[in-house]
């Protein structure tokens, strides 16, 4: 909770202030039941013991130190809770505030920024992206914003060892030179090919569409009208408290040894993969998003529908987002993965449910588990609660 005097009390007492943040966290640890924080609305107990057991059982069979979870229903945050070990080696339990690594999830936010500034008509979606980025080099093509939403601009993803990049960049349009320089995959509409470079060149066009840097046109416009405070861009240089350790299985099988994953430095990629933050700041961004207080309701419709190629060929993408149905309920989701981290966000506009997980095991199918919890707490399209 704001503190109306943090401000100045952090200019001459920065222990103090310090000291405060710290004892208001814990204060939210110790009032939530077993790391457990519920709003407003609840899981009725019986809800909630099917889905820690759910969760229990999915943790044990994947090895999985550590994971937090979030629940949306009826569009209120209901649950909070966090399983298993933030940290093995110093014993620091998984909680509703523990920070992990947003990885793809990202996208949603620099989607939903995109589709800001085309509401706007700061951003013109069949426009050549050298419009809003021209150092941007001409391809055999040309490559819109829109074709980067769906995946569709040709970009490719990532080669060799660049997904442990090591390398700090201090812009988003820095990161562009990895890639710029190569030939395209396809001609531009042609085929879906996912690529995390291609949101890099996005999330520049943004920069040059609405004049703001990218973090701070996420945080003002995005993530401030969702009440979110803790969600921010990852940089391993700074000390981000409640900050998940990040494991992998070597090996295969029963006899895989659990260790540290490899450190990375995620700036290569923000508005593809660089974000963190904690699964109820997820929960609050997918409400925001299903109430319509971040774009239209016909936008949402335009992004939330598969998007077909220039060949005919339907996906199961949208524009930053990827839909299925579920017995007639329409589903839209994002999963993540990269070094140290899993994370998994699903929900369902017409009923406003909502699931999102994240755990601290690289290559965890966190999806199987988000669409079970997604069974047990929504309610079946047109039933009576």
């Amino acid at each position: 909770m704001p503190n109306a005097h943090a401000s100045t009390a952090a200019v001459h007492f920065p222990q103090r202030a310090a000291l405060g943040r710290l004892l208001l966290a814990c204060m939210l640890v110790a009032l939530s039941a077993g790391g457990g924080v519920l709003g407003a609305a609840e899981l009725s107990s019986e809800a909630r013991g099917q889905v820690d057991a759910t969760i229990d059982a999915f943790l044990k069979e994947y090895r999985v130190p550590g994971l937090s979870a979030a629940i949306v229903v009826d569009g209120q945050l209901v649950y909070e809770h966090g399983y298993g070990l933030a940290d093995i080696e110093n014993q620091v339990p998984a909680t509703p505030l523990t920070m992990y690594r947003l990885a793809s999830i990202s996208k949603m936010f620099t989607a939903t920024a995109a589709m800001q500034l085309a509401e706007q008509g700061k951003l013109d979606l069949a426009a050549p992206i050298q419009k809003y980025v021209p150092s941007f080099p001409e391809k055999q093509g040309t490559i819109t914003a829109e074709l980067l939403l769906k995946h569709q601009s040709g970009i490719r993803h990532y080669r060799g060892d660049e997904v442990r990049s090591v390398v700090f960049y201090n812009r988003v349009g820095d990161s562009l030179g990895i890639f710029q320089d190569d030939a395209l995959l396809f001609a531009p509409g042609e085929k879906f090919s996912y690529t995390t470079y291609g949101y890099n060149l996005l999330g520049t066009a943004i920069e040059g569409a609405s004049g703001e840097e990218y973090v701070a046109y996420v945080q003002k416009h995005i993530l401030e009208p969702c009440g979110i405070e803790s969600m921010r861009a990852d940089n391993p240089n700074l000390i981000i408290p409640h900050r998940a350790a990040g494991y992998r299985l070597h090996g295969t099988g029963a006899s895989a040894e659990l260790r540290n994953d490899f450190m990375v430095d995620v700036t290569n990629k923000i508005p593809g993969g660089g974000w963190c933050g904690p699964p109820g700041d997820l929960a609050r961004f997918a409400i925001a998003l299903m109430d319509g207080r971040l774009v239209e309701t016909a936008t949402l419709e335009r992004m939330w529908t598969p998007q077909a190629t220039t060949t005919g060929k339907q996906t199961d993408c949208g524009l930053g987002c990827f839909i299925s149905d579920s017995d007639g309920q329409r589903r839209i989701s994002h999963s993540g993965g990269q070094p140290k981290v899993s994370t998994f966000l699903v929900f369902c506009p017409e009923e406003k449910t909502a699931v999102a997980l994240m755990c601290n095991l690289r290559d965890t199918n966190l999806k199987s588990l988000a669409n079970q919890l997604m069974d047990q707490v929504a309610q079946p399209v047109g039933a009576t609660p």
